[in-house]
This record gives structure tokens, sequence and C-alpha cells, in this order.
């Protein structure tokens, strides 16, 4: 995993994480696991690989996507 990505702001599907506690290892959409620090909005430094599966309709999961 490169640094960028790294730094980069992940994506993670709702369904499976409906309330992720401070600091608790969560899994990105990319497949990256980092510990949550909460949900922020940075579309300049967003993960590239999480990116586009937020476009698509069903998330790796099996869960409904298409949309943050």
């Amino acid at each position: 995993m490169t640094d960028e990505i790294e730094r980069a702001a992940h994506a993670y599907c709702p369904a499976c994480n409906p309330a992720p506690g401070l600091g608790e290892p969560v899994t990105a959409l990319c497949g990256a696991t980092h510990p949550y620090w909460g949900r922020r909005e940075r579309p300049v430094n967003n993960c590239p690989a999480c990116e586009a599966v937020v476009a698509k309709t069903v998330y790796p999961c099996g869960h409904t996507g298409g949309g943050r």
C-alpha cells in the first residue's frame, strides 16, 4: 500500500460498520484495515481505490452501495 493511500480518507460500508468506536479497527472498501477515527469528508484526499468501489451499486461485502 502506498503512503498516498495510507494517508487518504477511506470509505467504509455503513451496514458492516454501523457505529465503530474511535480507534476500533475497521476494514475500508478498498480492503485496507485501519483504526477508525471518525467519518470525515476530505474530497481532495480520498482513497482512490475506495472511491472506485463507492461508485458501484454493490460493495464487495454484498451490501448495497452507490454513494457515500
